[in-house]
């Protein structure tokens, strides 16, 4: 067994989406951007013979409206991303690598000043001020949160490339273990790991 410790920043987050659509969504883009062009195509057609009826136009349009969209998809889908992330605030993570699966503690940090802790009765809500009580829910809310990933029951697919390596999990999921929190040895050592599981 080993571990590393790390977080994750924007740009790596940017580039592990990259690579994650590399792998799963271009390759289900292949027979709708076929279709467009067809119906790109047969717009052209429609408007080389006739000019004047609205068929051909409106098969351009749809066409490139729907290519459009297609390519516009998934650069939205990644701006909701970061969005949502910047909004949660700074995380940290260790992942243990055993022969059978792989746990990931995630740790969120909790922003000092946003820190309150609200108490519901049955008379109304009110902001608790005990330091020991706000103690007690600061531990709460850094306890680390464990996910475990079997080697056995997952679908697993890693991908290197100079700044990251992202494991993937059942075409869902994205661990991203960035290399700047890294040693050349842990580095050496999760490639090999990941050559040694086939993943």
């Amino acid at each position: 067994m080993f571990q590393i410790t790390y977080d994750n920043n924007i740009p790596e987050i940017k580039r592990a989406y990259t690579l994650f659509r590399r792998k799963y969504t271009l390759r289900k883009m292949i027979v709708p951007v076929i279709l467009c062009l067809i119906t790109i195509v047969f717009g052209v057609d429609f408007i080389r013979r006739d000019a004047v009826d609205f068929k051909g136009y409106v098969l351009l349009a749809l066409g490139a409206a729907m290519l459009f969209s297609l390519f516009l998809r998934p650069f939205t889908a990644q701006k909701k991303l970061v969005s949502t992330i910047e909004a949660m605030g700074e995380e940290k993570y260790t992942a243990r690598f055993f022969d059978d699966k792989i746990e990931v503690d995630t740790e969120i940090i909790p922003e000092e000043a946003e820190t309150e802790i609200v108490a519901v009765t049955k008379h109304g809500a009110c902001v608790v001020e005990n330091p020991e009580v706000l103690e007690e829910a600061k531990e709460q809310l850094t306890q680390p949160e464990t996910s475990v990933i079997g080697l056995a029951t997952e679908e697993l697919y890693s991908v290197e490339d100079e700044e990251v390596f992202c494991l993937f999990v059942n075409k869902a999921l994205i661990y991203i273990f960035p290399k700047r929190c890294m040693s050349a040895e842990q580095i050496t050592e999760l490639q090999k790991y990941f050559k040694d599981k086939a993943i």
